[in-house]
């Protein structure tokens, strides 16, 4: 499977000349694909029967040719190349079913669309692009019939393959082009190459193109002039918005191998495709207008709009759908006096992206009503248009830091407008009433927009789900909310001037889940309706120090509110909390909460209540200065942060926490609590990660371990010990270790002696790996493992700032095999942050390294 001149017939035919001695019956049937168009289906189950037969068939009907293949070939054992097919019909017609042939038959289809395969193949197998070294093999073959280049004609061999990408089709093309020209004619064909694409490879690969559905040709184009390399969810986002409908779009480009999703640096997908791919799209859209960008659909070059500039109002209407140009493509247009005029001219506008647009408003001709998507990043303008404009279709309004904007368009005239993003509009004093009443709206968001004072009042936008109102600084009431908000569960006001939070937000935002108050410094009081949020989960009140006393059920005057019962996530870093500002039943209904932050507070103790709450696994008091005493804890607790607390001597007995493997602690810990810690946790094979205080000890820290493994390691052994010390100033978040296997324990005396220099260490983190989270690694095995080093590899780190030190665990039970007891990493709760875990191993098969990412915030 794989896109056209990739190499699919070479191989399948080479495998056939290869095997197919071995069947009582072989037939290679090349071009389905034409020749079903050409002559019908019954013509090629003709040919594919006379060839495999050895004898003329002729078929009258294709459900007659689908019963003489069965019948004639169900007890033969044949090898069947089925090249170039590009309908399910033509498969149905020529090897409709496992049991058409007998036993051992290989049955091998070439094709551009994994759709087909997916019903009928038993294996699929993806054509790669050829390495470097078959790039230029196959290249030389080609250009110069020999497997070497002529001299001095290396370079220009080389910008010819770096055009190629590994495209077999375009070598082959290229080479043969180029096989009895000079040098000056090879570099004039390659400066051509870099402005007009070769007309034989883009041909051929616009075959696929031309297979594709209408809506899914346009789907392919804009991927490839706009799209190409953003991450996905992006993509699809605006390409929705524009009627597009690109889910199963891209899954029928995937197959036809004119697409590709892959992962990227953080994880998130990114689209991508080969480079002549995309010039084949390009050469697409110019068309038979190569130099009039006026007839082009999709306009992205920074060129191309500088040339319809000049055009300015006596431009003619324009066939283009979408302009989408980045900063770093476009010229300095902020002065451009024909910019919108072109725009405007645009009827068929289905998306607009530009950065930096000119101060200009859209003029009042500016009406493209099949207008989805509006991507005005750091505009000029002040206002999009003047007074009112119908524009019907449109679903993403972004103004994404416009700081010269001072007021929002009429939502009356956006009905389908979705999502609206003006954070960093700081100059924007008012909101448009309208938006208050807008049925559509699912995503507002407002932060940074540091002039705006109200938020208009909120009456039926029952299909709002995120507000974010974070940084508005001016912001001093909550927004008036007087009817239901069911589909709201994020609201975002942290920073804002905000003093009081009305009763409205418990009585029409029953389904909010996530609530941001943090650094609402002048926050006085939150209405006795805060519990009526009863699909509340997370509520985040750091920094909210202004918090007063206020009367609860009538009587009881407390600082804080009464909380909903079903929160998971409560933050109340830094909000001066003292001795009798938390009583000791408010955390009895919390039955589901998971985090409790209390950091930064100023209490010395804190009420026995915290070890009733039963799913607490997260418990903060970092910087807790005057804190005296850790609290009894619940017995489900996973990870205990202390880091800071001066006053606090003693950590008490850990080991009665059964499920405790992740502490931050500023004082020296109990050896023995350490060591029943380390136990707990290697029985049940899991990781542990503490951070204390060095403590003086006969270790040698250093930047490279060697450790040798004894015989029976995978038996009396559980896991790795890893001890790191460093300097306080250079404690990090994040370590990385890497893991080799080693011939020999041996090392160099230079390298001995720079990771042994003595440093006075600060602090120390102590994690237990266990053997069980490596078991996926080919060579950790006791057959083949004898040695290991352990190297820290941080660039940061090569002023000996940081040592490490490896101990091998002893396991209480002997286990006899490391797969049998996985880890059950539902016990080891790590959902302290999101987009991180605390151990996270990585192998790399190519360099058969493990890298182990040690993260531990304090």
């Amino acid at each position: 499977m794989g896109s056209w001149g990739w190499c699919k017939t070479t191989i399948a035919s080479a495998a056939y000349a290869e095997i197919s001695h071995r069947f009582e019956a072989h037939c290679l049937l090349q071009n389905i694909r034409e020749e079903s168009n050409k002559h019908g289906l019954e013509k090629l189950q003709e040919n594919f029967l006379s060839l495999i037969l050895k004898a003329d068939v002729k078929v009258g009907s294709e459900i007659e040719g689908r019963s003489i293949i069965e019948r004639r070939l169900r007890n033969k054992s044949v090898l069947v190349v089925l090249d170039d097919v590009d309908d399910l019909k033509q498969l149905e017609a020529l090897a409709g079913s496992h049991a058409w042939f007998g036993k051992g038959s290989r049955i091998i289809i070439t094709t551009r669309d994994e759709h087909l395969l997916t019903r009928h193949a038993d294996t699929i197998y993806e054509v790669s692009l050829l390495s470097h070294d078959e790039v230029i093999k196959l290249f030389n073959k080609h250009a110069y019939r020999k497997d070497k280049p002529i001299e001095d004609y290396e370079m220009l061999s080389k910008d010819v393959v770096s055009y190629a990408s590994g495209l077999p089709l375009a070598l082959e093309i290229l080479g043969s082009f180029l096989y009895d020209k000079n040098k000056d004619e090879w570099k004039s064909a390659l400066a051509k190459l870099k402005c007009i694409p070769n007309v034989k490879v883009t041909e051929r690969l616009k075959i696929s193109y031309d297979g594709l559905e209408p809506d899914h040709q346009k789907l392919f184009l804009d991927i490839a002039c706009v799209f190409r390399r953003w991450q996905m969810d992006e993509a699809m986002m605006v390409l929705d918005a524009c009627n597009i409908h690109p889910r199963i779009g891209v899954k029928v480009l995937i197959q036809k191998s004119l697409i590709k999703v892959s992962n990227g640096v953080l994880g998130d997908k990114i689209v991508d495709m080969h480079d002549l791919v995309e010039e084949m799209a390009h050469y697409i859209v110019r068309g038979a207008h190569p130099n009039n960008p006026e007839k082009y659909s999709r306009i992205w070059k920074n060129k191309d709009i500088a040339y319809l500039c000049d055009m300015g109002a006596n431009a003619v209407p324009m066939e283009t759908e979408v302009v989408a140009l980045r900063s770093y493509d476009v010229p300095d247009l902020s002065d451009a006096v024909g910019l919108s005029d072109v725009v405007a001219n645009m009827k068929k506008l289905r998306w607009i992206r530009f950065e930096n647009y000119p101060v200009s408003s859209f003029p009042s001709n500016f009406q493209p009503t099949e207008l989805g998507c509006i991507e005005l990043l750091c505009s000029r303008q002040k206002e999009l248009w003047h007074g009112y404009k119908s524009l019907p279709n449109l679903k993403i309004l972004d103004l994404f830091h416009s700081k010269n904007i001072i007021t929002t368009p009429d939502f009356k005239g956006l009905p389908c407008l979705e999502r609206l993003i003006l954070e960093g509009c700081e100059s924007l004093e008012e909101i448009h009433p309208s938006i208050g009443y807008h049925k559509m709206l699912v995503f507002v968001n407002m932060r940074w927009c540091s002039a705006l004072k109200r938020f208009p009042s909120i009456i039926p936008m029952k299909k709002l789900e995120t507000l974010i109102l974070s940084a508005c600084k001016q912001l001093q009431q909550f927004p008036d909310i007087q009817s239901n908000m069911d589909s709201l569960v994020t609201l975002h006001l942290h920073r804002t001037d905000i003093e009081i939070i009305s009763p409205s937000a418990g009585r029409f935002c029953t389904n909010l889940v996530s609530l941001d108050l943090s650094d609402c410094h002048k926050l006085k009081r939150i209405d006795g309706s805060l519990h009526l949020l009863r699909s509340l989960k997370d509520l985040n009140l750091i920094c909210c120090w202004g918090l007063q006393s206020f009367h609860h059920d009538g009587s009881v005057s407390l600082k804080l509110p009464q909380f909903p019962r079903f929160l998971r996530k409560l933050e109340l870093r830094a909000c001066k909390l003292g001795d009798g500002d938390i009583p000791s039943d408010i955390f009895c209904e919390l039955l589901n909460l998971q985090v409790l932050d209390l950091s930064y507070n100023n209490f010395s103790r804190l009420p026995s209540g915290l070890s009733q709450i039963p799913c607490l696994k997260c418990l903060d008091l970092s910087k807790c200065k005057s804190l005296v005493e850790l609290p009894d804890l619940p017995s489900s607790i996973s990870v205990l942060k202390a880091y800071g607390c001066d006053s606090l001597e003693s950590a008490g007995d850990l080991s009665d926490y059964k499920c405790l493997w992740k502490v931050s602690l500023w004082m020296r810990t109990n050896k023995r609590a350490l060591l029943s810690m380390l136990e707990g946790n290697a029985i049940k094979n899991r990781f542990m990660s503490v951070l204390r205080p060095y403590v003086e000890s006969s270790i040698v820290f250093t930047r490279f371990v060697t450790v040798q493994l004894p015989h029976n390691w995978y038996s009396d052994l559980s896991g790795f010990l890893l001890l790191l010390s460093a300097d306080d100033f250079f404690l990090r978040e994040s370590y990385k270790i890497v893991i080799k296997q080693e011939m020999s324990t041996g090392h160099s005396e230079k390298f001995d002696k720079e990771c042994r220099e003595p440093y006075n260490y600060k602090h120390e983190r102590v994690g237990y790996v266990p053997f069980t989270s490596l078991r996926h690694i080919p060579w950790f095995n006791p057959t083949y493992t004898k040695n290991i080093s352990f190297q820290m590899v941080d660039k940061e780190i090569h002023m000996n700032k940081a040592g490490l030190n490896v101990e091998l665990i002893h396991r209480k039970s002997k286990i006899g095999d490391l797969n049998e007891h996985p880890i059950d990493y539902s016990e080891c709760w790590d959902e302290e942050f999101e987009d991180r875990k605390t151990f996270e191993i990585i192998y790399d098969s190519e360099s058969s390294e493990i890298q182990i990412k040690w993260d531990h915030y304090r």
